[in-house]
């Protein structure tokens, strides 16, 4: 057989109650496209290694791993075993539309199968959809350049429900590393690849239907938000040059709405305070309500500190 052009990749951990539903939507897609689904289960110790033994179709192959890796070493073990030219994630408790395979090979096809690509649909229950209009991007629309950064300053683009184009990704090592279990690197990978010189776009179509929230929040209690958070920032600031950094940030003074998450995790690091407090306190005298938001007073509390 040919490699496949789209490897969905399942990465799994303990999802036994999930796990049918979410590879019997990747199996019954309406295509003739070829296509592969890789499973990778990250040492689950519930009923998952039977559910995924009962499964006998040529489309789905299996990987097992002996030790529990953080959630997104996962995607990257993913990525490094899919033979797809690109590779669309599928957690295993979210599900695939049946013309997902269909609609992104299309668009595939009228890109001309670009490299240096991700690409996604509107999913049910949630849509990245409002942090692309925040941006201030449309539907259809290439986005590259320096201002395709904004896209993930204003919310991270969880990988599942995500097509890569899958060399080019891993060329710039896939997803960046956490040290959190839970944590995530989805904004900060968008950042990294942005820099990089990717394109983006957010189709008009249907793909997904997510049940729950991104990387960032799955199985993260919620004060434990910001300190994924700070771990996804502190691996981008270490692989980051400072000049690029500072250069998202006047890209961020530029737009409406700021991203606050942003400005609080950047602001660990001492060479960010001052630039990050002038635009805080300038936002505060603009429009004195915001410094009633949590996150804005946790921001001022990080900058005072030594």
């Amino acid at each position: 057989m040919t490699n496949p052009l789209i490897t969905i990749a399942v990465p799994v951990y303990n999802n036994e109650k999930t796990i049918r539903k979410t590879i019997d939507s990747c199996l019954n897609q309406d295509t003739n496209i070829n296509y592969e689904i890789l499973i990778v289960d990250d040492a689950s110790d519930d009923t998952i290694p039977d559910i995924l033994a009962s499964y006998d179709n040529p489309k789905i192959r299996i990987k097992t791993l002996t030790e529990r890796v953080p959630l997104i070493a996962n995607h990257n073990v993913c990525l490094n075993n899919s033979l797809g030219d690109y590779v669309i994630f599928c957690h295993a408790d979210d599900a695939l539309e049946p013309n997902a395979i269909e609609r992104i090979s299309k668009q595939l096809e009228r890109r001309n199968y670009p490299k240096k690509y991700v690409m996604w649909g509107h999913s049910l229950f949630r849509d990245y959809y409002l942090q692309l209009t925040k941006a201030g991007f449309r539907t259809n629309e290439i986005i590259v350049g320096e201002y395709a950064s904004l896209l993930p300053m204003h919310g991270g683009l969880t990988p599942s429900g995500t097509c890569y184009s899958r060399e080019s990704f891993l060329e710039f090592g896939g997803f960046m590393n956490v040290d959190i279990m839970l944590a995530p690197s989805d904004i900060t990978t968008m950042l990294h690849l942005a820099l990089n010189g990717f394109s983006f776009e957010m189709i008009d179509e249907m793909i997904f239907i997510r049940k729950g929230a991104s990387t960032m929040t799955t199985g993260t209690q919620a004060h434990k938000f910001l300190e994924a958070y700070d771990d996804a920032y502190f691996h981008f600031i270490k692989a980051t040059k400072e000049e690029d950094i500072k250069n998202l940030i006047n890209i961020s003074t530029n737009h409406k709405s700021k991203p606050f998450y942003f400005y609080y995790s950047l602001a660990q690091d001492n060479r960010f305070k001052l630039d990050i407090k002038k635009i805080i306190y300038r936002e505060i005298l603009t429009h004195p309500w915001q410094i009633k938001r949590k996150i804005v007073r946790k921001i001022i509390s990080r900058i005072r500190s030594k």
